[in-house]
């Protein structure tokens, strides 16, 4: 039954994939180049995902979602990052960190107000967690404070690099409800956008490309119900960690699919261009780069569908989403390195995506935890000093 139950999983994902790749191909490949020249946000885009039940893998029927599965949500953000990286931002803020956040630890009232929105493409999200001074160190750098006042917080601080914060909804906000408690006096909220107080600036990062707008956001006496809380007061570090082990899956899955999106990029240009008389696919020195990202890709692959299925089994795979998403990011950065050489100049036009593809990649390889904090959390777990799945919990879902 459990081979079974996997193998129609799997069967699920790989049409979700086919659908995903024939979507690229019609829909967003002709339009790149125009997308990026007008620089607008492509909402459209967003609500044809939805419409097709590419953020809605993860969550039943009547959240707005088709209950695919974890893999299923794998290959699509693989198959939408190979169309193109900047378009799969939303396997993140509206198939994965976003809604499931709010389906784990909001309220029913939350959810049924906001997850079937986000999952449809109707209403889109931002996870405002890091701030000016600190990335990974959120916790110690967080100065973003949420003071009780009667039955609401008053919210003041700033964040910074929030994905989509200009255009969403509705965003995921962490504060400190005690700044003398360090992990335990951070609390998560829910915070409609259209909130007084709340203002999204765009940062400008033209290495990026235009498709995926990051922000600066500011909270000026925010007002937010305590019926707005994520999990209880001082639960809110614990609502990040959680959070951030289903990003993980999306982030490595894009990975792979940036990876592959390389390759298919440098075997093509190797088998057309030529010097000193002969296809460079012939160079033995392409040849090597060639082969160790082929093997390279499959094994970035098969560690993210391993997390996937754990994930499918009904657990939280924190340990598996880690090594899965350290080693997408390292094959994903070789991988672009490799292809910019391929390509040589070429690599530095605008009539090619390598450079947006090299970007992406570093960026990538920092998201939902940079490769130093995964290489620290995988040698710890190795060395039974930090178990990485010490909160290994079953997965939450509000239905």
């Amino acid at each position: 039954m459990v081979a079974q139950t996997v193998a129609s999983r799997a069967d699920i994902a790989a049409e979700f994939g086919s659908l995903v790749w024939e979507w690229g191909q019609a829909r967003v490949r002709p339009r790149i180049r125009e997308l990026e020249e007008r620089g607008e946000f492509p909402r459209d885009l967003y609500r044809e995902m939805g419409e097709l039940g590419f953020f809605g893998c993860c969550f039943p029927e009547d959240l707005g979602g088709n209950d695919a599965g974890y893999r299923a949500l794998s290959v699509v953000a693989e198959q939408i990052a190979r169309v193109y990286p900047p378009l799969s931002a939303p396997m993140n803020l509206q198939a994965a960190t976003v809604p499931l956040t709010i389906a784990n630890w909001g309220t029913r009232e939350m959810v049924r107000r906001y997850v079937p929105g986000l999952v449809r493409g109707e209403l889109l999200g931002a996870n405002a967690m890091t701030e000016p001074d600190g990335g990974s160190d959120f916790l110690g750098a967080m100065r973003t404070r949420a003071v009780r006042d009667g039955d609401e917080y008053v919210v003041n601080g700033a964040k910074m690099w929030i994905t989509n914060a200009n255009v969403a909804d509705v965003a995921v906000v962490y504060a400190k409800t005690d700044p003398d408690a360090a992990h335990r006096g951070v609390t998560a909220f829910v915070v409609p956008t259209d909130t007084p107080g709340f203002a999204a600036t765009r940062v400008p990062c033209r290495v990026l490309g235009k498709l995926m707008p990051t922000n600066s956001v500011t909270f000026t006496d925010v007002r937010v119900p305590a019926s707005h809380l994520l999990g209880a007061e001082g639960e809110g570090f614990k609502v990040a960690m959680n959070a951030m082990d289903y990003g993980r899956l999306s982030v490595a899955s894009r990975s792979v699919g940036l990876a592959q999106a390389c390759l298919d990029a440098a075997v093509a240009y190797a088998d057309e261009r030529t010097a000193f008389g002969e296809k460079i696919g012939s160079f033995q020195l392409v040849k090597k780069q060639l082969a160790d990202m082929t093997v390279e890709v499959a094994a970035a692959r098969a560690l993210v569908r391993a997390a996937a299925d754990g994930y499918d089994a009904g657990f939280v795979a924190t340990r598996e989403s880690t090594i899965a998403k350290y080693y997408a990011g390292e094959v994903c950065n070789r991988a672009a390195q490799a292809t910019a050489e391929i390509f040589g100049g070429a690599a530095f036009s605008d009539e090619l995506p390598i450079s947006i593809y090299l970007n992406y990649a570093k960026l990538w390889q920092t998201g939902e935890g940079s490769a130093n904090i995964q290489a620290i959390l995988i040698a710890d777990d190795a060395l039974g000093w930090k178990n990485m799945d010490r909160h290994r919990t079953e997965l939450r879902r509000e239905s």
